[in-house]
């Protein structure tokens, strides 16, 4: 499948998306008080990313797609051998806040701006570890389709992908994951105003379209990668920490 041919639809404009996100105080709120389950996925991260390095016993390069202000992963690689970091994002706000905090990455950065979809083939280099965090779920199938296949160009040998994405439960459908997630959210998401969640959910209810695990297993494995090993998945199933290394 060609680039050209994914890229068909004229109504693929990420300006939504950016939007969104350069309203970085809304978002950062969100992430702080743990609404998107940040810090067990992080927790879950870094305990297969000690494991990986233990058996691979080396440094390691890092591809952050959709990295936002990188605090996720900076948490993740502070202090550890790091080789190389590499941040991709849309938004201009997050960028010059991944600025700041990848600071504390002993080791070269490089932040980029652009869309991953667009940009990741033109990337220089193989890197052993990419990590796209609720990113993917923004891309229509088709789009995801042809993306493991330019994901699988990029790892490294031994390397790997990880992905923390809304997922579906088996045989759900988008609509129903979104009524769900809408009722949880207006439920339990207490530190925000009705109007702060409205906002939320007017991004998510139009810009969001998660697969089931089977879905993306397929996509996968089609391109070359096992099956995910699930790291993590949160206690309501709206969100995994997914594992796709090389078959």
């Amino acid at each position: 499948m060609e680039l050209q041919d994914v890229m068909k639809r004229s109504d693929r404009d990420a300006a939504d998306v950016r939007e969104f996100f350069n309203g970085w105080s809304l978002y950062r709120r969100i992430v702080d008080h743990d609404y998107l389950y940040h810090r067990s996925a992080r927790e879950a991260l870094t305990a297969w990313l000690d494991a990986w390095v233990k058996d691979a016993n080396r440094s390691f390069s890092f591809l952050d797609l959709g990295c936002g202000d990188a605090a996720f992963s900076t948490g993740v690689l502070k202090g550890r051998n790091v080789a190389a970091y590499t941040g991709m994002d849309l938004s201009p706000v997050a960028l010059d806040l991944a600025r700041e905090n990848t600071a504390e990455i002993a080791a070269p950065v490089a932040l980029m701006p652009g869309d991953f979809m667009l940009e990741i083939g033109k990337l220089p280099a193989a890197y052993d570890i990419v990590y796209i965090g609720l990113s993917l779920h923004h891309l229509s199938r088709q789009e995801k389709e042809y993306f493991f296949s330019e994901l699988r160009r990029k790892i490294a040998p031994g390397g790997a992908v990880l992905i923390f994405d809304p997922v579906l439960t088996p045989g759900e459908s988008r609509e129903s994951y979104m009524g769900r997630w809408v009722d949880y959210a207006e439920w339990s998401w207490k530190a925000l105003s009705v109007e702060e969640i409205a906002g939320a959910v007017q991004h998510v209810t139009s810009s969001d379209f998660p697969e089931e695990v089977a879905t993306l297993n397929r996509m996968a494995v089609g391109s070359g990668f096992r099956p995910a090993e699930i790291l993590f998945m949160d206690h309501t199933d709206f969100y995994a920490l997914m594992a796709f290394q090389l078959a």
